[in-house]
């Protein structure tokens, strides 16, 4: 069963292998690159564990804004998989990467966030980053 790398199959397999269409990789390619700018501009350095594992979960809700929902049912656990790792490893390294960014320069998330925010939750920060990409990039129609 082939699967879009954008959108995900029936069964679940999150992280499909790339297909050789080259639309499709450029599409895959522009949300990497537009969930890894907001994740730098939280300030989340990449030599955390936690970067790379935040990078996958909001790619994971980009492709599919319904999992959202289901954060700990659906999204660690895709991203664990795809690491062979135990999904508590994926929300804990998510959780330290934010607080350290937090920690290091706590003006910086609140100058992101256009609410009231101390140390931002793991969903905060990923609905608001998949908020922000979907509806800055103009490329709405793709990333729905």
């Amino acid at each position: 069963m082939q699967t879009n790398p954008i959108t995900c199959n029936t069964e679940r397999d999150f992280f499909p292998a790339k297909e050789s269409t080259s639309e499709n990789e450029k599409y895959a390619n522009d949300i990497e690159t537009y969930v890894t700018r907001f994740v730098r501009k939280l300030g989340i350095r990449p030599n955390l564990i936690g970067y790379r594992l935040l990078i996958d979960a909001m790619i994971l809700t980009v492709k599919e804004p319904k999992l959202f929902s289901s954060l700990t049912k659906e999204i660690y656990p895709g991203v664990a998989k795809k690491y062979g790792k135990d999904v508590r490893f994926v929300e804990r390294n998510i959780r330290r990467a934010i607080n350290s960014a937090y920690e290091y320069n706590p003006e910086r998330i609140e100058s992101i966030f256009y609410y009231a925010v101390d140390k931002p939750y793991i969903s905060e920060v990923i609905s608001l980053g998949v908020e922000e990409i979907r509806f800055s990039s103009g490329k709405v129609d793709w990333l729905i």
